[in-house]
């Protein structure tokens, strides 16, 4: 990283302009009142006989806003200016005095509550920029399953399976290779089937800003790729539905270009790849029917990155969820937590653990693991989810798990651990608690034994996924 930083020259030490300018601005907050008390009202610089004592509003306003230490110090050297000031036109230095220390204390308890209240505001904008990212996704399954239970079966009521239907079918092609993108005759058929696409090609991106020519899949008489098509590099660089307009259609006047290109991207904002329409029915070619092409490409983006489009396990998968949490407990202190079952070995073991991890909230992760010896764990991470509600959760899984099981929840877990991810809590400290051979002593406090079987669970052998990858 040294090398991509412009180095300072020798026996110079380099300067934050930030850092200087505050310097400058902390200055002129301390001194503008004594000062400018001193040139234009000599008899009553400080204006201790006006009502009001003028002099302490600049270091209180500087405190509101840079916080504690700043307006601290910003009052310091506020008091020294009214002290010098009081010294050249006052008798006496008692009012001066008591002014600069209920300057000192008025403006530590501002800069105090303005601390917390930025904090506040942080930690809310963090939660809230977490959640805008699932609302995405949200938004792209609601409106799905709308289409698909009311437009689509009422007017394509003739057809035998309806757009939900297609897409679970297509859920298992998708998560079978290691790009799921290559499962693009699939996905034609869908877009063919339910948007009127008569000639297009599906193409993966060979980076965030160049699509691959070679098409994945292809319907009708396609033809190359134009690379150099305005409509196909405005969709991927804006990564929205780009297409011409209907009188341009009905003219004919697009000629060999392509009539749309539709972004398969995600609601992280990955571009899997792209759909290039080059021909589809007149009568299909309405804003809706687009609309409902580019919330197909969206839920297949969200499907791609769900599965392993985008990470190629699931454990990379869950493992960067963990690591967006624990980002935003550091920084912006948003507490979640992270549950750690582990299953006994009996004949509905594997039933069990397909309910936890189905279970879920959609803004949750849950990862399924299988030790050596075949033991069953589940881990299950809980955004936006303190201790306490995670607690809470737990019981109803129990509540769940014996109603529908019949079975007890303390005879069918040989262990069931609990870990609040805060701010001292890191990625090692996650998988050591995973794995159950964690050694930080925060990360102790953190869990939750159900039952007096922890012991056991540590010296188990460490776990693994359906694809035996080990937890790193």
């Amino acid at each position: 990283m040294s090398s991509l930083r412009e180095r300072a020259p020798a026996g110079k030490t380099r300067r934050n302009p930030g850092t200087v300018k505050r310097a400058i601005e902390l200055l002129v907050f301390a001194l503008a009142a004594p000062v400018t008390g001193s040139l234009l009202f000599p008899h009553d610089p400080l204006g201790l006989q006006a009502g009001f004592p003028w002099a302490i509003v600049g270091p209180v306003i500087f405190a509101a806003r840079y916080g504690v230490a700043h307006g601290a110090v910003c009052a310091v050297v506020a008091a020294a200016a009214i002290l010098f000031t009081a010294a050249l036109f006052y008798g006496s230095l008692v009012a001066a005095i008591v002014l600069s220390a209920g300057m000192v204390v008025l403006s530590v308890v501002v800069g105090d509550a303005g601390s917390e209240w930025r904090k506040r505001a942080a930690q809310a904008g963090a939660e809230n920029q977490y959640l805008r990212h699932r609302l995405k996704e949200f938004s792209n399954d609601y409106h799905v399953l709308k289409v698909s239970h009311g437009q689509l079966e009422e007017y394509m009521a003739g057809q035998r399976l309806s757009l939900r239907q297609a897409l679970q079918q297509l859920k298992p092609v998708l998560t079978a290779e290691e790009n799921g993108l290559q499962a693009g005759s699939e996905l034609m058929a869908v877009f063919s089937q339910f948007c009127s696409v008569q000639i297009a090609g599906l193409y993966a991106m060979k980076n965030d800003k160049i699509v691959d020519s070679r098409a994945v899949a292809i319907h009708g008489n396609m033809g190359e790729l134009p690379m150099f098509d305005k409509i196909l590099n405005l969709a991927i660089k804006e990564q929205k539905l780009v297409s011409v307009k209907l009188d341009s259609l009905a003219e004919d006047k697009h000629q060999n270009d392509l009539l749309a290109a539709v972004p398969i991207v995600d609601a992280g904002g990955k571009l899997h790849g792209v759909l290039a329409i080059r021909d589809m029915h007149f009568m299909a070619f309405q804003q809706e029917n687009l609309n409902l092409l580019s919330l197909l490409c969206g839920y297949v983006g969200d499907m791609l990155t769900r599965s392993k489009g985008a990470s190629n396990t699931r454990g990379a998968w869950f493992m960067a969820e963990l690591e967006t949490a624990l980002r935003f407990a550091s920084t912006n202190s948003v507490r979640s937590s992270l549950l750690c079952i582990r299953l006994k070995r009996f004949d509905a073991d594997r039933q069990i653990s397909d309910h936890i991890a189905s279970g879920i909230r959609s803004l949750d992760a849950s990862w399924q693991l299988q030790s050596r010896d075949g033991f069953q764990t589940v881990v299950v991470l809980l955004p936006l989810i303190s201790k306490s509600q995670a607690e809470g959760y737990l019981q109803r899984l129990i509540d769940s798990i014996t109603a529908q099981f019949g079975i007890d929840f303390e005879k069918a877990t040989s262990s069931c651990r609990m870990l609040e991810l805060t701010k001292s809590v890191s990625r090692d400290d996650c998988v050591n608690f995973i794995r159950g051979t964690e050694q930080s002593k925060k990360a102790k406090r953190g869990k939750r034994v159900v039952g007096s079987r922890l012991s056991a669970e540590r010296s188990e052998p460490q776990e693994h996924d359906s694809g035996d990858e080990k937890v790193a």
